[in-house]
């Protein structure tokens, strides 16, 4: 109890194509699941105000209706994608001063794509990552965390 378990997933509806939506998922005991559809914008659409669908889940489902810019998400993909192979790397490092200078650069490294990710790629959705207060005050957190998904595109079901 007291975890909550978010995964994003870069989904697509052409298999083998680039995603064309990020899925936020947000995973917590004893309650239903909740995935946000984020679409991203293709690379010839700057972000904007698009349409959205629901996608096909259980569970809480809500619909974004922006776009996402590709750029802060691919670039985010690229430095994720180079950080795993630089750990792969070194993890075969024998030598415990190297290793530990290389995790840190890895920490590091990890840390920033974090906040890139919040902040340029989720943007107002980082909230949904946010794990809820054990505490009951969890109507009065939902009272205050739902005008600001309103604002930013979610809308009642």
């Amino acid at each position: 109890s007291g975890v909550t378990v978010c995964v994003l997933t870069l989904a697509s509806l052409q298999p083998g194509s680039v995603g064309d939506a990020l899925l936020l998922t947000r995973l917590e005991k004893d309650d239903a699941p909740v995935t946000i559809r984020i679409p991203i914008a293709p690379d010839k659409v700057s972000a904007g105000v698009g349409e959205g669908d629901s996608p096909a889940t259980r569970g809480a489902r809500i619909t974004a209706p922006f776009l996402l810019p590709q750029a802060p998400l691919r670039s985010v993909l690229s430095d994720f994608d180079a950080i795993q192979k630089e750990q792969k790397e070194a993890n075969g490092c024998t030598d415990k001063q190297d290793w530990w200078l290389r995790r840190s650069e890895l920490d590091r490294r990890m840390k920033s794509l974090i906040e890139t990710l919040e902040t340029q790629v989720l943007g107002c959705w980082r909230g949904a990552l946010i794990p809820t207060d054990p505490q009951p005050g969890l109507a009065e957190e939902a009272a205050h965390l739902h005008p600001q998904l309103r604002r930013c595109g979610w809308r009642d079901s």
